[in-house]
Parts: C-alpha cells; sequence; structure tokens
C-alpha cells in the first residue's frame, strides 16, 4: 500500500509538472521514475491513470 501510495504521489506530481513547468531539477528519484513510467506499455499508462483515480476516491490525500 505504501508504495502504491509513492507511485501516485509521484504520478500527481509528474502530472502537475507536465501542466505548470516548474523551473526545478528533477531528484534523482524523480529521474528514475519517469525513466521507469516511459518504459510502460500504453496499456500499463491507462492502468495507472485508473488506479490514481480510484486511490483518490477512496482516499485522502
Amino acid at each position: 500500500m505504501a508504495r502504491a501510495q509513492g507511485i501516485i504521489g509521484w504520478l500527481g506530481c509528474f502530472a502537475g509538472m507536465n501542466l505548470s513547468r516548474r523551473s526545478r531539477r528533477l531528484s534523482s528519484e524523480e529521474i528514475k521514475l519517469l525513466e521507469r513510467y516511459r518504459e510502460l506499455s500504453e496499456s500499463d499508462r491507462i492502468a495507472m491513470r485508473y488506479l490514481v483515480e480510484a486511490m483518490r476516491s477512496v482516499s485522502r490525500f
């Protein structure tokens, strides 16, 4: 559960960075997560988005 929340939190940050284009540099951990996300297939990315939305609807962030 903690790992899922970490991934969901990262995805939230990733989505926010795409929208606002913050000027801060990514940490090494964020870079690794971004690389792993880019390696996912399209169906896995869609599944991740559904998971994030489901987690948001059932828990408080």
